[in-house]
């Protein structure tokens, strides 16, 4: 989107009371995978969202941001089973056309799982020891293997995965199963559930991974001195399912620095985000990005589907689809915009 990307925003439903609610068109991918509002627990949420943030957006229930006024998040639903956190602007006016005036403008989703393990996000090291992989905690925010695998994985309960479990896990899916070199590991749950109903904010007990830490690793190892010894020749980072939203926001970070990742190639495999989106970051990084086309998930060929540069043509019909209703009714609303896109969308056999 536009660098004023709020006055593209979309109502959230097109009859409501109280304050506007505004989203980005863009997350109806996430907001299917996140929120379903084909079950009747999502359904709740959907509706739930719209009643609170309506009124009482910026209340004291909510979490606020430290660096930018104005932004906030809201937790929905049961921290016990289905929950989402929602994060959103509010603008008291226009902002001089940066968005369509006063209301709420929703920017971001994230689904929680659970921690009972107390598994931790941020950068390891792992080793091998023949059985097992053993994970240690990185000194310094720096890369200190040739190669970087960023991702998390759930089990079936929605809780975290063990380090060693995932590492065997990440190993399997990138075709190199009876690897046992050393590799770093930048576990990146993009949100979690600490204790159940009675929790600190993920933020507080630094459970989630976060694109600031994942930007400064980078830039950090692609500014390494070549009289130290410690900076390899070329660096492969495999980036696993949803860890792509993540890649996506630290890149965008990269890019603001000035640094070059020349020696970085980013594999994709299954990324929750289109795939022209995360190559044409890496490429204004000086970094390469390829697509595993070995490896699937339904969530991510939903998210190929509003590739705009995507060369399927099952994709570019979605896309069409989506950009017809989009353009066709200026004054849609989200709710009819995933009404839609429901049924190339649907969640029906997603593992």
């Amino acid at each position: 989107m536009s660098s004023n990307k709020y006055s593209l925003y979309i109502r959230y439903t097109r009859h409501e009371t109280g304050r506007k609610i505004y989203i980005d068109p863009e997350l109806v991918v996430a907001f299917t995978e996140y929120v379903d509002p084909s079950t009747d627990q999502g359904k709740n949420i959907a509706n739930e969202i719209q009643d609170v943030l309506s009124a009482e957006a910026g209340g004291l229930t909510s979490g606020m941001a430290t660096a930018e006024a104005g932004s906030f998040y809201k937790d929905f639903g049961d921290f016990s089973g289905h929950c989402v956190r929602v994060f959103y602007k509010i603008f008291q006016d226009d902002a001089g056309g940066q968005s369509k005036g006063a209301g709420v403008y929703i920017h971001n989703l994230r689904r929680f799982v659970h921690n009972r393990q107390h598994v931790t996000a941020g950068l390891f090291h792992m080793k091998s020891t023949g059985a097992d992989w053993i994970a240690t905690p990185a000194s310094a925010r720096e890369l200190n293997s040739k190669v970087l695998r960023i991702g998390s994985m759930v089990t079936s309960e929605r809780d975290l995965v063990a380090l060693d479990d995932l590492a065997k896990n990440m190993i399997t899916a990138s075709g190199e199963s009876n690897s046992k070199a050393d590799f770093n590991l930048y576990h990146s749950p993009l949100a979690v559930i600490e204790y159940g109903r009675s929790y600190e904010t993920a933020e507080a007990r630094r459970k989630i991974a976060s694109p600031r830490e994942l930007a400064d690793i980078l830039i950090n190892t692609a500014s390494l001195d070549d009289w130290s010894g410690k900076q390899y020749a070329q660096y492969v980072a495999y980036v696993y399912g949803d860890a792509s939203k993540l890649l996506v926001d630290a890149l965008q970070l990269v890019s603001g620095s000035g640094t070059k990742l020349s020696k970085f190639e980013f594999r994709l495999l299954a990324p929750y985000a289109p795939f022209s989106v995360i190559q044409q970051l890496t490429q204004a990084c000086g970094a390469k990005a390829v697509l595993d086309t070995k490896i699937v998930s339904d969530f991510s060929m939903r998210y190929q589907m509003l590739d705009s540069a995507s060369l399927k043509e099952e994709n570019i019909k979605v896309y069409g689809k989506y950009k017809g209703l989009l353009d066709s009714d200026p004054a849609i609303s989200f709710v009819e915009l995933w009404g839609g896109l429901k049924e190339n969308l649907s969640l029906k056999n997603t593992a």
